[in-house]
């Protein structure tokens, strides 16, 4: 479910997701191309250090735990089609509601502001080479946000939502170890 309204949400996860295959595109670099779980890690990853650093959501979009790890189930939706081979030519679309009515379409979500943008190449920087399967295992880590919704939950039937606040929490001991 997308929230746009989100208290202190700077853009929407289709924004971000789009962002990262741009980053991608101008990168001539070697590394393993986003595929789509690949995307789902990073977009999790910007997320999840967004929140430690600022305290506030990137976005207002729902991150659930699914069984390969933190998925934004509308961005699933936008490139399931892909499975696991790298993601080409397509961009995240959000469902808007027309001006004029109740008509419902999809378009291309606003990019980032010059800030978020410059945030997720840092993510991209360190995220970059590794492949989806790694950053997915790397989720599943013992004291990760998804390990720890998975275990109160036994199982991911519901694809229970992991709460921002545990995300915040986890990742902002993460930044406090490293200084």
């Amino acid at each position: 479910m997308v929230d746009t309204t989100a208290e202190g949400a700077r853009t929407t996860a289709a924004a971000v997701a789009n962002a990262f295959l741009d980053i991608q595109a101008n990168d001539r670099s070697q590394f393993p191309l986003i595929d789509q779980m690949k995307l789902q890690k990073l977009v999790f990853y910007a997320h999840a250090w967004w929140l430690a650093h600022t305290g506030q959501p990137l976005f207002g979009d729902d991150i659930e735990a699914w069984p390969w790890g933190p998925v934004v189930g509308d961005i699933y939706g936008n490139f399931k089609e892909f499975a696991r081979s790298p993601i080409q030519g397509k961009k995240a679309r959000v469902l808007t509601r027309s001006e004029n009515g109740p008509f419902m379409k999809f378009e291309l979500p606003d990019p980032p502001d010059t800030e978020v943008l410059s945030f997720l190449k840092n993510v991209w920087e360190t995220h970059k080479g590794m492949s989806g399967v790694q950053l997915s295992n790397a989720t599943h880590a013992p004291g990760e946000p998804w390990t720890i919704v998975k275990e109160s939950y036994g199982t991911l039937d519901s694809k229970p939502r992991i709460p921002n606040t545990l995300i915040r929490d986890v990742f902002r001991s993460k930044l406090a170890n490293t200084n």
